[in-house]
């Protein structure tokens, strides 16, 4: 028989320490597509310089890998993520920020998931716990659907040009 599907593996996170590294380890996993839902990314550590190269690594690994973030509030971003949105300059090709609508404002639960196979999700913005799945493609096409609903009713927030900051 040929390669056998990796078993799925889940930690419970305690915290945001817990948290922040298990959204590293789900960036170094991911292959085709980041997807970030959060409410302003602030304590998430997307600002340090070994984020965001592992996000700049990513996006040159393949020209078509992307980078796809939704945040309830951009203000955080535009004042303390220089990183971020250098990033996004250099990359607006395959990465976007993208503000969530009104329609949809009680969405609570941020999470990152790459590919739709391995993700960290808290269970609210408030709540510093959550859970952190490797190789779970039930769980992540669940989130991917959840993810392409929030895209659906959010636009974009942060454009590449200096006039859209």
């Amino acid at each position: 028989m040929g390669l056998e599907a990796k078993l799925a593996e889940h930690r419970k996170l305690n915290g945001l320490a817990e948290y922040n590294e298990a959204i590293d380890e789900i960036i170094v996993l991911a292959k085709r597509h980041i997807m970030i839902f959060d409410y302003n990314l602030e304590n998430m550590g997307f600002n340090s310089a070994m984020r965001s190269e592992r996000l700049r690594d990513f996006l040159l690994q393949n020209p078509e890998n992307r980078l796809s973030i939704v945040l309830k509030s951009v203000d955080y971003l535009d004042r303390y993520c220089p990183r971020i949105v250098l990033l996004l300059k250099r990359f607006s090709h395959n990465m976007a920020v993208h503000l969530i609508l009104p329609e949809i404002a009680g969405v609570y639960d941020p999470f990152c998931l790459a590919d739709g196979d391995h993700y960290v999700r808290r269970f609210h913005f408030d709540d510093p716990r959550g859970v952190m799945g490797i190789s779970d493609s039930h769980e992540g096409r669940t989130l991917l659907l959840r993810f392409e609903q929030i895209w659906r009713a959010s636009t974009v927030a942060v454009h590449a040009d200096t006039t859209g900051l």
